[in-house]
This record gives C-alpha cells, structure tokens and sequence, in this order.
C-alpha cells in the first residue's frame, strides 16, 4: 500500500481473526458506561434501545461492506482522495484521521480517569496513562499481524470471563424492573437506540480492510463481530437492569463495575469485580490500538511517508497531554456523550460514508460513458 510500506502484506487475516477484533472493538469502552446512557434515556426498556443500536451498526456496516467493495485494496484514506481528488480528498481524509486520533485520545482518557476514581485513588492519572501509552506504542511498532493474533488468543478468555462474571447474577434478576414495557412510548427507545450506534464507531475498521484477505472475509468479520458484541452489550444492559433496577444503573458512572460488585455465592466466590476489570481492561486495549493505528496509518498515506514507526511515540505521547486538555472529569465527559458525541460522530460514520459512495458512483458512471 502507498504511505504504508512497513505494514504487513496486503491479505494477513482471514474473516475470522478480523470478526474477533470488531467483536472486542464493539466492547471496547462501551460494556462499561452503556448500560448507564441507555437507562438514563430508555429507562427499563434499555434492552429495547441496545437492540435498535445493534441494528442500526448492522445497517450501518452493509453501508461499510458496499464502499468497502470500492476501495479496491486502499484504505479509507487513500480511497477519499482518489474519489475527491488531490485536494479536496486529503481534507477529507485529515478530518477521518484527526476523529480517529481524538477517538484514541478520549479512550486514554476513559482509562485514566476509571483507574484512578474506582481503583487506584492515589496514582496521578498522568503516570497510568503514561505506562498504558508505552504498552500501545508496542503493540502498533509490532505491527497489526501481531496484535491481531494476539487478540484471537486471549479473546476465548475473554468469553470465559464474560460467563464467569454473568452466570452468577442468574438468581438475582428481577423480571418486574422491566416493566411496564414501552411506558414511555418508542421516541425514548429510539434515542437510547442512536446514542448506542454513536459510541462504536466502526469506521475505523475500514482503515485495515485492506488487510484482510478478501471481500468475503471483511463482510462476514464485520457483521459477525458487530453481531456478537452487540449480545454481550445487551446481555449486560439486562443484567444492570434486572439486577440493579433503572435508578441505580443510571445514577451509576461505571454501572457494569458497580454490577460485578453484586456477586456474591456463599463465602468462596466474592470481590469478582476484577473480573470485570480484566475485560475491560483488554477490550479498550485492542480498540486504542486499532483506533490509534488508524490515525497513524492516515498521516502516513496523506503526507506519503514510507515509514510509520518514527511517528507513532510522538503521536502516542500527544495523546496523553491532549486527554488531560479534552477529559476534564468523568462527570463532564459523560454529560457530553449522552448530548452531543453521537451526532458529531455521524458526520464520519454514516454521512462522509454515504458521500464517498455517491460521489463515487457518479464518478464511475462518468469514467465508463467515457470509455
């Protein structure tokens, strides 16, 4: 690929691995904080609003799987100034790369600030997020061949804990916190339903369809993984709500966190909240990387650079010092998303998409009425 001679041939995953990662990227910080944004505008029909999220992302990944068809082995990036010409495709393309750094950027953020209010209080927020940058400037210098195996090795642990921490909230659900169903008619489902497709952001994804093996695979991986970690969010949405009731899960910052607390069998299985931790923990792991990876390989390919890895720790260390400046507090962060992240994300999940896919239909038409 152009810009990006250091990464690994094109075609290094099959669809399998790549569902894998979109399956953790659709985690990512989302089983954390979802059930709470959800709750706060569905109330006990969340479960409702998480299944119209999921399958708005399904839509929105059809969407995906007809302009990745066009790439035509390019990324997003490099497509966009082929579509829209040197120019005018570049600004584009630095409007995609600049939403995927400061995606990164709030994530780093999201980790500091859970680490250091619920676990470790007396860390400063600048050294946690200092070691968590090193471990990702390792991944991305190991390259995506890498990282992506490794996300498949640890991702059945992954599962496993996931069951180990929901099995046993089995006996304590309570069925009545779901009723009445649609007390508040379909308006709130709907906007609990768009604030969910707002937080996966899956554009990224398009950056690395060049590297994985086929069509074919970049489609199944996409919808399968999206398909499945859309049922490990709604399954902890409706664990937070039958367990905890809409009050707490809304009042709640880190719901999911507050949910593992609630484990208790007999006197040997307690304190599993680490469990939870773990997943998270992994999940916004493999998202930084991917997310950050991809604003890496977008200066890359728009300023033709043949080399990568120079770039990638002055770019990652930037992210701690513009997280401290963009991630005041939790409190503010979370007011901001519920308001206002899921429309400013569609301007480069859903509508630059559509307008690359116009304009390059037309463009196609023209080129064969040439011929």
């Amino acid at each position: 690929m152009k810009g990006a001679c250091s990464m690994e041939k094109i075609g290094v995953i099959n669809g399998r691995s790549f569902g894998i990662l979109v399956t953790i990227f659709m985690i990512g910080t989302s089983i954390l904080i979802t059930p709470s944004g959800l709750a706060h505008e569905a109330k006990q029909d969340a479960w409702l609003a998480c299944i119209v999220g999921v399958g708005m992302n399904v839509l929105n990944a059809l969407l995906y799987v007809v302009l990745g068809k066009r790439l035509a082995g390019q990324s997003l990036v490099q497509y966009c100034e082929t579509v829209f010409g040197k120019w005018i495709g570049k600004a584009i393309s630095l409007a995609f790369v600049l939403f995927f750094y400061l995606l990164a950027t709030l994530m780093i953020g999201d980790l500091g600030y859970f680490v250091t209010s619920q676990i470790m209080q007396e860390t400063p927020i600048e050294v946690l997020q200092m070691l968590f940058v090193l471990v990702v400037i390792m991944a991305v210098r190991s390259g995506f061949i890498v990282y992506s195996r490794a996300a498949e090795v640890f991702f059945p642990w992954l599962i496993l804990l996931f069951l180990i921490l929901i099995l046993p909230l089995v006996p304590k659900l309570t069925m009545n916190n779901f009723l009445p169903v649609m007390e508040f008619g379909i308006m709130p489902v709907l906007r609990g339903g768009f604030s969910f497709y707002g937080l996966q952001e899956t554009i990224v994804l398009l950056m690395f369809f060049p590297y994985v093996s086929n069509m074919k695979a970049r489609k199944s991986g996409l919808l399968s993984g999206i398909w499945i970690g859309g049922a490990i969010l709604f399954i902890t949405t409706l664990a937070s709500i039958a367990v905890m009731g809409v009050a707490l899960t809304t009042n709640q910052l880190f719901p999911a966190y507050t949910l593992a607390k609630n484990i208790s069998i007999g006197h040997f299985l307690e304190r599993v909240e680490g469990i939870m931790i773990s997943i998270w923990v992994l999940s916004i792991f493999v998202k930084i990387v991917l997310t950050f990876h991809a604003s890496l390989l977008g200066f890359v390919q728009i300023l033709n650079i043949k080399d990568e890895k120079p770039l990638i720790a002055p770019l990652a260390l930037g992210m701690i010092a513009l997280s401290l400046v963009c991630y005041p507090n939790t409190i503010f962060i979370k007011d901001y998303l519920s308001k206002n992240w899921a429309p400013f994300a569609l301007i480069f999940t859903l509508f630059l998409p559509l307008l690359l896919l116009v304009v390059s239909s037309f463009t196609d038409r023209s080129i064969k009425t040439e011929n």
